[in-house]
């Protein structure tokens, strides 16, 4: 089985929330990112949705982390919703929990 993951958008105005469904790994990271770096040239304020996220990997980390960087260059603002239970136990683990503003 493939791994796949879900990226729909929600346009705010100035904010956009991206709603993440599915893993967030090796195989789907650089699409992930390409979807970031769309969205962090386009909105101000971005939230991460991850209600329907159900696994992040470290190559998953790396496109957030990247956004992070890319969102700070332009002042603007990076918000993390709804991790479940195992991804906010890896965001402690890695340190992310501190680069990200959760809501």
């Amino acid at each position: 089985m493939a791994a796949h993951l879900g990226i729909k958008l929600i346009n705010r105005g100035e904010e956009g929330e991206l709603l993440l469904k599915g893993r967030l790994d090796t195989s789907t990271a650089e699409e992930a990112a390409t979807y970031f770096e769309a969205a962090a040239a386009r909105f101000d304020h971005l939230i991460l949705n991850m209600e329907e996220l159900d696994y992040i990997s470290s190559a998953g980390l790396r496109s957030m982390k990247r956004l992070h960087v890319q969102m700070q260059k332009k002042a603007g603002t990076l918000s993390v919703k709804s991790p479940n239970e195992n991804i906010m136990e890896v965001f402690e683990m890695t340190g992310f929990a501190g680069l990200f503003n959760f809501i």
